[in-house]
């Protein structure tokens, strides 16, 4: 019997395993050989900027791009090294680079759930059905998911946060010495902080486990012996940084340069161009409505906030209700509201869910009779497969083609050559791409080139607005690539396939969307052009129908047939342009 549970037992763990590794590495190289993401882009050219294989220098190892730190520019560069010299090339390349921070995000992905784990097991007992519902929960994360396929820091970044969390969980049951916990804890916090700046509001972490561990003697004694670990984990964290990430320092005046950038997009005392998504949004509600529903998934969001209220009040749980209210404030008064910012609350949020429903699940295991214990089991595996579902949608995405590259051959089959195709600007890579499901003779014979206009500043600027009368007389065929300018400058969305102006009387929108009700008539008012260019559009004024859309909207299909489908284009808009934009194309009509 012993050895029949043990079977059982290292089955489970197999299989778990391998699914968690599934999810992390399919379609890995999705979007290959086109810089689809613009920060994985960004840190794949300070790569490739590195100079060591030209030989050692004093500047070899400086990528000379100050947004992340160094750490996880090195590790990209060591990681793409050495698959350059297993592939017996010289030189490392595009693809591989990128390849080996996928890799990067994806490993630290897999890792992250492991800790998380162990996080539920301490604060729930130590049984194979914690551990089931534990695994399977946070295997089937969308935000885990996506991230481990962008090669950024937001991976590593969720890393930290469930190490630091796992081990301020132990600390607070004296499950470990305070040595061990500085030395474990500084480690972490230095890593994260050469990974991203920012990072240094994970100290709020180390300072709440403490100050918990303060209340149990509430003595001058133990505060001072607070802040002297406090200190002791701060210097570690100080001089790990400046080893991993030595050229802030050396570099100080572009380091500062970069910083007083970012600094100035996130307040929004600067307003680019790919920012004008937060325009009129409402801190708190935007992320409730169009962050985290898409990031965790809705079941998963319900249950983080039962969770938040009504979990024990005790240090352990303290610990993560805290350490959450600090990593979501600052972020969330930010004008840029981003769904990486969040990926050091996505963790902790994660955690607290799987949690409530592990407790929830442990009322229905009282009964000891076998139909009760039954139903019992059948009511927690639909329990947990509700929560995944979001997330075994979501690996749609990478199981199948890339949707640009979908359109990009219905494009070469249905549209003539040398037409006129007017489409929109900064959307990393223009559509149609030479792609595997495009034959190289047919991209060459259709020469297919669509005039790339910046409809971003088409309300400021005389010249651009003749440019696009121009345009728009000689045009055969308009690509609207993705949501990205029509969506933030104008009040016109997808509703169930269709596109629809916003009323006034839309107070849902309005309350997820905008401070403002008459939003919708300043954006009209501010781009004049850009709206009336959709208005007719959309309605057809200005001579074109849609003859195509194409989406990769997070699904599950079987047998060929989709039986659920989780249309997303209204999230925050990173959460969709980068992996899975739509793409609608218009014909003229007339």
């Amino acid at each position: 019997m012993i050895v029949q549970k043990s079977f059982v037992k290292f089955g489970v763990l197999v299989f778990i395993v391998g699914i968690l590794i599934y999810t992390r590495f399919v379609g890995i190289d999705w979007g290959l050989p086109f810089p689809m993401h613009p920060d994985e882009r960004n840190m794949v050219i300070a790569i490739l900027n590195m100079t060591c294989q030209q030989g050692w220098t004093a500047d070899c190892l400086n990528p000379h791009f100050y947004a992340y730190g160094q750490l996880p520019l090195y590790a990209g560069y060591f990681i793409s090294f050495v698959i350059t010299l297993l592939k017996g090339d010289v030189r490392i390349d595009f693809e591989t680079v990128v390849l080996s921070l996928r890799m990067l995000s994806a490993i630290s992905s897999i890792v992250t759930v492991v800790v998380l784990v162990k996080t539920v097991r301490a604060l729930c007992g130590r049984s194979v059905r914690h551990f089931a519902i534990a695994a399977t929960v946070c295997i089937f994360s969308p935000v885990f998911i996506q991230f481990a396929h962008f090669g950024t820091t937001e991976s590593l970044l969720m890393l930290y946060t469930s190490l630091m969390i796992y081990f301020a969980v132990l600390f607070t049951q004296g499950r470990i010495l305070r040595l061990q916990y500085v030395f474990l804890t500084g480690t972490i916090f230095g890593l994260a902080v050469g990974t991203k700046v920012s990072s240094v509001l994970f100290a709020c972490i180390p300072c709440i486990a403490l100050f918990i561990e303060c209340t149990k003697s509430r003595s001058i004694e133990s505060i001072y012996q607070a802040l002297f670990t406090l200190i002791k984990i701060a210097v570690l964290g100080v001089i790990i940084f400046i080893l991993i990430s030595p050229f802030n320092l050396i570099d100080w005046e572009a380091f500062v340069h970069s910083m007083n950038y970012e600094s100035e997009v996130g307040i929004g005392t600067y307003k680019a161009f790919y920012t004008r998504q937060f325009e009129y949004t409402v801190p708190w509600f935007f992320q409730l409505f169009h962050i985290f529903p898409y990031t965790l998934g809705t079941p998963m969001l319900v249950l983080f906030l039962l969770g938040f209220v009504f979990l024990p009040w005790n240090k352990e749980y303290m610990v993560l209700r805290v350490s959450a209210i600090f990593l979501f404030i600052p972020h969330a008064l930010l004008y840029a509201k981003w769904s990486r910012f969040y990926a050091p609350l996505y963790p902790i949020m994660t955690l607290i869910g799987t949690v409530l429903l592990i407790r929830l699940t442990n009322y229905l295991s009282f009964s000891k009779t076998t139909r009760t214990r039954s139903i019992n089991f059948i009511i927690t595996v639909v329990c947990v497969a509700v929560v995944s579902i979001p997330g075994v949608s979501y690996l749609s995405i990478y199981q199948n083609p890339d949707i640009r590259f979908l359109a990009s051959k219905w494009i070469y089959e249905h549209i003539p050559q040398n037409s006129y195709i007017l489409s929109e600007t900064a959307n990393v890579v223009d559509i149609p791409m030479p792609n595997p499901y495009v034959d190289d003779e047919i991209v060459f014979q259709k020469n297919l080139q669509p005039v790339s206009f910046d409809f971003y500043e088409v309300d400021n600027s005389m010249v651009l607005e003749r440019e696009l009368n121009d345009h728009i007389s000689m045009a055969e065929y308009i690509f609207v690539p993705s949501r990205r300018i029509f969506w933030n400058q104008t009040c016109y969305r997808n509703v169930n396939g269709q596109m629809s102006k916003l009323k006034v009387f839309d107070s849902f929108v309005i309350l997820s969307e905008a401070k403002d009700p008459d939003f919708c008539q300043k954006l009209k008012d501010r781009y004049p052009l850009l709206n009336a260019y959709y208005d007719d559009l959309f309605s057809g004024k200005l001579g074109f129908e849609k003859v195509a859309e194409f989406h990769s909207y997070p699904r599950i299909d079987f047998m060929g047939r989709t039986l659920l489908e989780f249309p997303d284009e209204g999230a925050e808009e990173t959460w969709t342009v980068f992996d899975h934009p739509v793409i609608r194309i218009y014909k003229r009509s007339d």
